[in-house]
């Protein structure tokens, strides 16, 4: 189902309580939400792999599904647009960590150290798909706004990205984001890369001033009903609380993980012994 009528969502400073709004469950066409199961795990990976195997940015595989190390992350988490049961946008949030890094350290580690130096606790948004044919070009923006909030609500400092440069316009007019790395050839796709960056405190500090901290955390699920488009309660439930989120656990299984991780992901061999220490601890029976 394809939406176009849908707005984009401005946030403008005027959002107030009495602007909520109720939708039953048959008024909604959309569900944004934090993949909780190892079944939507897989449901994104399939995503991933047809839209990627489409844009020809990955190669095929038998299993049709695109996974990499850092979705093994414990604290990885992956969020979903859904219309009824289909998953129908994907974006993956990759905390940094001393043992894998960051997907981006393949391109920008120099920048990357350039914060670490600074002690700065990053994340990176990353494997993010769409199926265009089921979901409108607005409603994709709106997910990819979400998503860029729900990074500026956790417990982090910047929110960086890799993205193609004829996007660079589009991720820093919805999500806030400046250039944080120029343009390089990223062999894992085979296509141009940029990298864009987003100060968490410069953010805050700017919805600060503009009155809306309070706005977003009161109202945000409110204004994306009205767009007949359903938040789950992980995600409006970190808009609300009084403190910045940490991640969460990442739901996947040993089961899963058994069964794909040989066939999907091609630089295992290459993981180093503290790498395959902290999967094995996180993952009881992980064949690895």
């Amino acid at each position: 189902m394809t939406l176009t009528r849908h707005r984009w969502l401005n946030f403008s400073n005027s959002i107030t309580r009495e602007n909520e709004c109720f939708q039953r469950a048959d008024e909604i066409d959309y569900l944004f939400k934090v993949a909780d199961s190892a079944c939507e795990l897989l449901e994104s990976y399939h995503l991933l792999y047809h839209e990627y195997v489409n844009a020809g940015y990955a190669q095929e595989n038998k299993n049709e599904i695109l996974f990499t190390k850092h979705h093994l992350l414990p604290k990885t988490t992956v969020l979903l647009a859904k219309s009824e049961s289909t998953v129908i946008s994907t974006a993956t949030l990759v905390p940094d960590s001393n043992q894998f890094g960051l997907p981006m350290d393949d391109l920008y580690g120099k920048e990357l150290e350039s914060l670490r130096r600074q002690r700065r606790k990053v994340v990176e948004v990353c494997s993010l798909a769409s199926s265009t044919h089921r979901f409108s070009r607005i409603g994709i923006h709106n997910f990819t706004r979400l998503l860029f909030l729900y990074c500026v609500f956790l417990d982090v400092d910047d929110v960086c990205v890799m993205v193609n440069p004829k996007h660079v316009p589009v991720y820093k007019r919805l999500c806030d984001l400046e250039l944080f790395g120029g343009e390089k050839h990223y062999h894992r796709v085979n296509a141009p890369a940029v990298a864009l960056r987003a100060d968490v405190a410069a953010v805050r500090e700017r919805l600060g001033s503009n009155g809306l901290m309070t706005s977003y955390r009161n109202t945000l699920d409110s204004q994306y009903l009205s767009l007949r488009i359903a938040l789950c309660e992980r995600i409006t439930g970190i808009f609300k609380g009084e403190h910045f989120t940490r991640f969460r656990p990442n739901p996947l299984d040993t089961g899963l993980i058994n069964r794909i991780l040989s066939d999907v992901i091609d630089d295992l061999q290459d993981l180093s012994l503290e790498c395959k220490i902290l999967l094995r601890d996180s993952y009881p029976g992980l064949q690895i």
